[in-house]
C-alpha cells in the first residue's frame, strides 16, 4: 500500500497545492459549499472538489476547486455544477445554484485579505449561518 501511494501524482491535492488549499479552506470557511456541513456534523473531513471535472478538463487552481463534505463529494461524481444542483434539489433535498457556487470559488479568502472574523465565532457557527434555512438536518 505504501509504494502505491508513494508514486508521482498520488499525494492528496491538499499536499500539492499547499498555501492555495488552506486559502481555499479559508474562503470556504470550513464548510461544504453545497450543503454548508462542517467536519463535525458530516461526520468525516471535508474534501476539495473540483467544480470543472478533473475527466472535463478541469484544473487544479483555487477558482475550480471548493471545499465538500464527503456527502456531496460523492454524490456530485463527474457532474457538472449545474447537474448536481438539479440532482441535489431533487435527491438530497439541498437548494443553491451553479451561480452561487461559481461565485464562491471567486471569492477571495477572507483571512488572507485583510478582513477578519469574530473572534469567538466557531466553524459551526459559521456553517450555520451560511446553511440555506429550509436546509434541515
Amino acid at each position: 500500500r505504501a509504494a502505491h501511494s508513494a508514486r508521482p501524482g498520488r499525494e492528496s491535492l491538499s499536499k500539492r497545492l499547499g498555501k492555495v488549499a488552506r486559502q481555499i479552506r479559508a474562503r470556504d470557511e470550513d464548510c461544504c459549499v453545497y450543503c454548508g456541513r462542517d467536519a463535525d456534523e458530516s461526520g468525516a473531513h471535508l474534501h476539495l472538489d473540483h467544480l470543472t471535472p478533473k475527466s472535463a478538463g478541469g484544473e487544479d487552481v483555487a477558482t475550480n476547486l471548493v471545499m465538500a463534505c464527503r456527502r456531496c463529494n460523492s454524490a456530485r461524481q463527474d457532474m457538472t455544477v449545474t447537474q448536481f444542483a438539479a440532482y441535489a434539489r431533487a435527491k438530497l433535498g439541498l437548494r443553491f445554484t451553479a451561480t452561487a457556487i461559481r461565485a464562491q470559488a471567486r471569492r477571495r479568502p477572507t483571512g488572507f485579505v485583510g478582513g477578519s472574523r469574530p473572534a469567538r465565532e466557531t466553524t459551526a457557527d459559521r456553517c450555520a449561518r451560511r446553511r440555506p434555512a429550509t436546509l434541515s438536518r
